[in-house]
Formats: C-alpha cells, structure tokens, sequence
C-alpha cells in the first residue's frame, strides 16, 4: 500500500520535495491510512505533514469522541493538529441544503483554513477506489456529462488524493497489519441517503451478479474519460483565451466553435467570475442562445447576469449605490450614477413617445418639490390612462419590467412617483390641449459599456 501511494504522489506531482501537506483526519480508517502513509513518507521524500479535524456537530457522542481520539492519536505521532467544532444541520436548514452539501462545504472550507494557518502547500484527502465508484455511479444516475463520469482527480488546485489507485479492503487491511486503531462512523453502515445505497446494496448487487470487479472498472473508464476531458478543457481554454477583449469575449468567434468546446468555453468563463456552483445544462443552452441574440439582451443566470452588446458577450452585476432625494436641476442635468435626467422647458404641448423622456404639464409641476431617487418600500405610482393610483412594485410585476430595469432612478415629489424611464410618466402630470408650457425630462442611461 505504502509503494502504491508513493506512485500516485509521484506520477501526478501531488506533493513535492520541500513541501507541506495538511491531512483531512476524520478519525475513519481511511483518513488514519492517509495519514499513517504520508508520515511514512515524509522522512524519505523530504516534505512535512500537518493533520486537521472538523467536528461537524451531527452525531454527539461519537463525534466528540472521534474529535478526541484524532487529537490524541496526532499527538502520539507527533503531528501538529488543528481543529474546530461547526454546525453543519444549522448550516444546511438555513442554506436548505443537504446534510452531505453543507458538510462538504464546510469542510473544503475548514481544511482551506487549517492549510492558511499552517502555511501548507497542499490538501490531502482521503478518497480511495470505492469513493471513486460510488461518485462515478452517482453522477451518471444524475445524468451527469463527461465531467462528471471522469470522477474524482488525483489533484486538483491544491487538493490532492493519494489513496485514489487503492480499494477501502487494501486500507483496513494496512491498518490491522500495521496494528493502528481508528473509529467507525455508524451512519455509514446504515441504507440511507444515495451514497450509502450505492455502497451497502446497489455495488454489492453488481458485484455478484453483473461484473465482480465493477469498482475497478468504474476508476479506470474513469480515468480514460478524464484523459479526454482534459483535452476538450484545453480547447476550450485556448478558445476562450483567443476569444477574450476588453471588456467580456468576443461572441462571434465563440459561437463558430463547435458545441462540446462552446460549452466548456462558457462553462470557463462562468467560473472566471466566480459563478458555477448552481449553473446547469439549461443555464449553459440559454448562453448559446444569447451568443446569437440582437445586442443589448441581457440573460439572468443564478448569481451573474450575462449581456451582448454589439460583438461582445460580457457577464457581471453592474451596482451602483442607492441615489438619495437629489433636487432636480431645472432647467439642466442632474447626474446620477445610472445616467443624466436632463430638463428643459418647451413652449406648447408637443411630445414625444420616446418612452425615456417624461413630457409634463409645466405648471401642474410648479408647486412640488422634484427630486430624483431610487425605488422605496410604498412608492405609488398613477400610470398615464389608469383608473387610479397602485403601489409601483405591483406596476413592476404587471408590466413584466426586468428587476435590472427596477434599479433605474424615478423621478418624484414626495412619495408620489411621476416618471419611470422606460415606463412612461404619471396621470397627474399629463399635457392637455390647454397646456402652454411643457418640462421635458429625458434620461440619458449609462450602457453596459460606459457610455
């Protein structure tokens, strides 16, 4: 066991000369294993070892105890240790996660900081052959793309998996052979929750009655796959590169590729502004399809939003402080963040139907006090031919307005909303044919790309 962990760590450079490694210690037998072999060798191969245990706060007892003996066990090897204690069921009920998605994301996260705090270099984790297979068979009933059926990786940023090439037979055989104790979680001998189906009936199923060596079959198809992916990943990188300007991609060029690079290329770029963890296969297509939309659609994906603007596709929130009470210039321009209200007064009652210029009666004007705002909780708003007044939130929904579009500053007096860009203006400030003197306020939008 020892030399095959010496191979992996070698033949993917999980883990160099000089060096350091913080090891995820649950307690399992796995995670012992992992961390009995790096201190092996550590003192052959020259790097240093570092153990880190997260008390997730599920199982009382036997979680205190696993705390307990993972700190005594790191002190009779003479390891340094780090641990903390979290609320992972408060977690996923505020999250409406599962048990398993907020766990793992709490501890990725812990480990991160435990490595901070050493100053390691790496994060070693204790996934071996049957956590490999049992995520293989998980992802493909999900209907997982290639990604997914390529597993796990040796390594990945600074994570790292020394035990992937070993089954969990071969780990606690090491472990009774070596005489080294380690505790045993109790929920993962009971039949609940996917994972633990695939492992205690549905593998075994396979097993003796499909193909007895399923599990190692799963890793290796796996690792074909993850050959593959690696080089469509590297198309799609060198696209997205090539395809990359100032201010977002280059759309055009994006959409000729050929569509297993396009879209890993989104997929890519998603993930460069920090957005992937809820993007789906749906949220991609719609992406494809933007590619080829007019300029200046716009595409609201989980966490970003996506928009064209002429050749390019760009994605980001644009935000923009909230624009208190701002006495409205008149006649002249009034600046916002969001774009210019400019005012001027014109003779007559003429008007246009530009919808982002608010032709009003000049005198019915006279005795307010206007200002320029955003949006607040109780705005009314007396659309131009409605019976009568109605909250602004409830004109929004009807009207189908996009919530980017909500942001946009109003035109007010008090409480009492007159113009909406893009809307149209209120009721009560309409021209009339007695009308002699017209205030015409246009707004002047900011783009997405700064103009």
């Amino acid at each position: 066991m020892l030399e095959t962990v010496k191979k992996t760590i070698a033949e993917y450079g999980l883990i160099k000369s000089g060096q350091s490694v913080v090891a995820g210690i649950s307690g399992g037998a796995d995670s012992v294993a992992l961390l009995h072999c790096l201190l092996a060798l550590s003192r052959t191969e020259g790097f240093s070892v570092f153990a880190a245990h997260l008390h997730h706060g599920i199982r009382g007892e036997s979680a205190d105890a696993d705390q307990l003996f993972t700190q005594e066990l790191c002190e009779q090897w003479g390891v340094p240790f780090y641990t903390e204690k979290a609320d992972v069921p408060g977690l996923a009920a505020l999250k409406k996660q599962t048990l398993e998605q907020a766990g793992r994301e709490v501890r990725y996260a812990f480990l991160e900081k435990a490595r901070a705090r050493f100053g390691a270099d790496r994060i070693a984790v204790a996934h071996h052959m049957d956590d490999q297979a049992e995520s293989i068979l998980l992802h493909l009933i999900r209907g997982s793309g290639l990604s997914g059926l390529a597993g796990m990786y040796p390594k990945r940023d600074r994570i790292i998996r020394p035990l992937l090439r070993l089954r969990r037979s071969e780990i606690e055989s090491y472990l009774e052979k070596e005489g080294i104790a380690f505790c045993t979680d109790e929920t993962n001998l009971e039949a609940e929750g996917a994972r633990n189906r695939l492992r205690l009936d549905i593998i075994p199923y396979i097993e003796q009655n499909l193909n007895k060596a399923i599990v190692p079959t799963l890793c290796s198809m796996a690792e074909l796959l993850r050959r593959d992916e690696s080089y469509l990943a590297s198309l799609a990188r060198e696209a997205l590169d090539s395809s990359r300007r100032n201010r977002g991609y280059d759309r055009f060029a994006l959409n000729k590729l050929e569509l297993p690079i396009k879209t890993r290329a989104l997929r890519m770029a998603l993930a460069e502004h920090g957005i992937l963890k809820d993007i789906e296969r749906v949220h991609i297509e719609a992406l494809c399809d933007l590619l080829e939309a007019k300029t200046g659609t716009r595409l609201e994906l989980p966490g970003i939003t996506a928009r064209t603007s002429y050749n390019l596709i760009s994605f980001g929130r644009i935000t923009f402080p909230r624009v208190d009470d701002t006495p409205l210039v008149l006649p002249g321009i009034t600046h916002t963040p969001y774009g210019d209200f400019e005012a001027v007064f014109v003779d007559g009652n003429g008007y246009t139907k530009d919808k982002n210029t608010a032709c009003m009666d000049a005198d019915s004007l006279s005795c307010l006090e206007l200002t320029v705002r955003s949006r607040r909780p109780g705005d009314r708003f007396y659309p131009l031919g409605a019976p009568g007044r109605r909250k602004l939130k409830e004109f929004f929904i009807d009207k189908k307005v996009p919530r980017s579009a909500r942001d946009r500053p109003l035109l007010c007096a008090g409480d009492e909303v007159l113009f909406i860009p893009g809307c149209g203006i209120s009721e009560r400030v309409k021209l009339s044919a007695g009308s002699t003197k017209a205030l015409w306020v246009t707004f002047n939008e900011i783009n997405d790309d700064g103009r």
